[in-house]
């Protein structure tokens, strides 16, 4: 069977990484119900940190968008891998963001908007999500930016 949401997200430029693994004793995804808990995921890529810092200082604006993507792909790469298809994803409900930044750093929105961008560039309608955004002192492994998703499924295809 096709999946049109994986297209999609090909015809856009993009490709799902290998997902990564947990850092501790929990799971990447939960399923409860209708709905998928993802767990915090970074910007990793093949095992390791493709970027560390904190915004603000070591990280600029446009690296931290990049970081925010790269999060975004890990965290469809977890539901992919769970769900077997993307198309099983009805809603994007929630986005929480985390941004490792030095004190003074106010523009968490302007970075994590790259995540929500591609959102709705894959999903379209079904993006539509509520998100928070906060500024951490530092984040495991010194990533600059971890995502968690909350997705509502239909176990029919979209």
């Amino acid at each position: 069977m096709r999946d049109k949401t994986l297209e999609r997200l090909h015809q856009l430029g993009w490709q799902l990484p290998t997902p990564p693994a947990p850092l501790g004793a929990y799971r990447a995804v939960v399923e409860a119900g209708s709905m998928l808990h993802i767990s915090m995921q970074g910007p990793v890529s093949a095992g390791k940190p493709a970027l560390t810092g904190l915004l603000g200082r070591e990280v600029s604006i446009e690296a931290g968008r990049e970081a925010a993507r790269l999060s975004l792909l890990n965290t469809l790469a977890q539901a992919f891998r769970h769900l077997g298809s993307l198309d099983h994803i009805r809603q994007v409900v929630r986005l929480d963001a985390y941004v490792a930044c030095e004190e003074s750093f106010i523009n968490h929105p302007q970075v994590i908007d790259s995540a929500s961008e591609l959102l709705v560039q894959v999903f379209a309608e079904r993006a539509g999500h509520v998100r928070t955004v906060c500024g951490v002192r530092n984040l495991p492994g010194n990533l600059p930016v971890g995502l968690a998703l909350v997705l509502k499924l239909q176990r029919q295809p979209a």
